[in-house]
């Protein structure tokens, strides 16, 4: 291979240089960004996780605070709810289609 020689006069070589050095300083912020950014997202991740832990020990406490009621069963009354939201949620999607198969008619009919 051989060797090339560009000729620069000196206002574009310092030019040059300056551009290169500008290009080594922004690559060097972009790094420092990234550790902050992984900094912090590791700060994230540990404050969930404490998070996830002391929730999970309320919830335990929850339970066992509903255990100690004689007579009242918690579960039951989840279950009653979801019951009562599911057949809600059948009963909307009745009157929905109800209501489409009315449309789709009169635009029979027209």
């Amino acid at each position: 291979m051989e060797t090339r020689y560009v000729k620069l006069d000196y206002l574009d070589a310092l030019e040059s240089k300056k551009s290169m050095f500008g290009s080594e300083i922004n690559l060097l912020q972009i790094v420092s960004k990234l550790r902050s950014y992984k900094n912090s997202r590791l700060k994230e991740l540990d404050y969930k996780n404490k998070l996830r832990i002391e929730l999970e020990k309320f919830a335990n406490k929850i339970n066992l605070l509903q255990e100690s009621f004689p007579g009242y069963n918690f579960t039951e009354d989840k279950r009653k709810k979801k019951e009562k939201n599911f057949s809600e949620n059948n009963k909307d999607l009745e009157k929905e289609l109800n209501e489409i198969k009315r449309k789709i008619a009169n635009l029979g009919n027209k």
